[in-house]
């Protein structure tokens, strides 16, 4: 069962769910080994008339009133069986259907989120995730039968339950959507190489952008630091009792938070140590009262209370100076991130227990940069349908709109080589180009 304190293990966990095989290369195409290689055999299409006859989230004529989150683990809770191609037949998931067409998803974990902190259990996300592996299942079912229409419904269902996944208040949830959506990446590729598949870049390119947000998962994080340390009192001064009963508290926490325990020096020994300063007991002091906190009071404090005030201070300054960049541009994210956030140095009585926020921020680009590719090889389906078949020789012979790959802000790069068409994303700054995942590669072929 995932809680919020094993972020790592659960990022790990999530990754690997949603991490893509490399499928099989001719011997005649130039490959870069860390590259993920993506063969697409597509049919030249124009777009349909009107433009956005399809699309890929539920439109508001299909929406009804009513909060999807229980209807989602109703479905789950209602059977029996472990076997999920039993577990979720076709009733259940058209009860899936129905929940991912209501209005107002709502989560109701707000006051556990600010009670439990980093110990909140979150089962409902593994029951999410096996519902996105059933609805998977019948995507690949009804698109290996051409069934398109069915096939869209579909996406629909998992774009949406997507959608309503990030409204968890956690990174953890937001994770949880982003590989939901990937799921549906690939049925999708498999769908636009069968013959009469209609055209989707206007459907991808109405998807809101980014698809999955980050920001209710932000928030979160700034309510859970609060509720694992409510018992820190800013305002009286703290009985040994109380800094005892709190210091064990953090110690447990500390210990759950870090991948090697054992090399953890206990709280109050760490304590010990900077109590005995008295100039670094001024120099929190400061810190705090330039945060807002009365000097008369901080002199009435224990020097134990205020120097976890001050640690959770540091804490929460370090934690801002990433958070306050994740809603630019991946590009500009990366450029501006602190050394801190890079290196997931720790430091502080709680560093263990910052989040590796530049590692959610890539895992959402990276989505992004899958659904630019899918426009751009839409694009080149509907260029082919107006010139005879044929791709074009560069991308601004195309005359709709391309959008940028999401990771650089630059063009995505693009080769016509022979009968086949090179789509490259590039690499987030910083990271090495041994991450396949990260640098993706698409051979487009277009069947005549």
């Amino acid at each position: 069962m995932i809680r919020c304190i094993s972020f790592l293990a659960s990022l790990a966990l999530i990754v690997g769910w949603v991490g893509c095989p490399i499928p099989g290369t001719r011997a005649d195409q130039t490959i870069t080994p860390s590259e993920t290689v993506i063969q697409l055999h597509v049919h030249p299409m124009a777009a349909p008339k009107p433009a956005l006859r399809y699309q890929l989230l539920p439109e508001l004529s299909e929406l009804s009133p009513g909060n999807p989150i229980p209807n989602y683990l109703r479905c789950v809770m209602d059977q029996d069986s472990s076997s999920e191609r039993e577990v979720f037949g076709k009733s259940a998931l058209r009860m899936v259907d129905q929940a991912a067409r209501m209005d107002k998803p709502d989560w109701q974990i707000l006051i556990k989120l600010k009670t439990d902190g980093f110990s909140l259990l979150l089962p409902d996300l593994q029951k999410m995730r096996s519902l996105a592996s059933a609805l998977q299942t019948r995507f690949q079912e009804e698109v290996t039968l051409h069934h398109f229409d069915d096939a869209l419904t579909t996406a629909k269902t998992m774009f949406a339950m997507s959608r309503h996944m990030a409204e968890h208040p956690t990174l953890i949830g937001d994770l949880v959507a982003i590989a939901m959506t990937m799921v549906v990446i690939s049925p999708l590729e498999e769908m636009l190489q069968q013959p009469g598949c209609p055209n989707l870049f206007w459907a991808l390119t109405n998807l809101p952008s980014p698809l999955v947000s980050l920001d209710k998962g932000m928030q979160g994080e700034r309510v859970l630091m609060l509720g694992e340390l409510r018992d820190l009192d800013e305002n009286v001064p703290m009985t040994p009792g109380q800094l005892r009963k709190l210091i064990n508290h953090i110690d447990e926490l500390r210990r759950f938070a870090s991948d090697n325990p054992k090399k953890k020096q206990p709280t109050q020994g760490w304590l010990n140590e900077r109590t005995k300063n008295q100039e670094l007991i001024r120099a929190a002091r400061n810190r705090l009262i330039e945060s807002g906190i009365p000097e008369e009071r901080l002199l009435r404090f224990p020097p134990e209370q205020v120097i976890l005030l001050d640690e959770k201070l540091s804490f929460e300054i370090r934690r801002d100076e990433v958070l306050k960049l994740m809603n630019l541009p991946a590009w500009e994210f990366s450029s501006r991130l602190p050394a801190f956030a890079k290196t997931n140095k720790e430091e502080g009585l709680f560093g263990s227990l910052g989040v590796a926020f530049q590692k959610v921020r890539q895992a959402q680009t990276r989505l992004e940069l899958r659904i630019a590719m899918l426009r751009h090889v839409e694009a080149l389906r509907l260029y082919a349908a107006e010139h005879g078949g044929q791709m074009p020789k560069k991308l601004t012979d195309v005359p709709i709109p391309l959008p940028v790959d999401p990771f650089t802000g630059q063009s995505i790069r693009y080769a016509l080589e022979g009968a086949t068409a090179h789509l490259r994303g590039g690499l987030p700054d910083g990271v090495e180009p041994s991450r396949p995942d990260l640098h993706v590669h698409y051979l487009v072929t277009m069947e005549k």
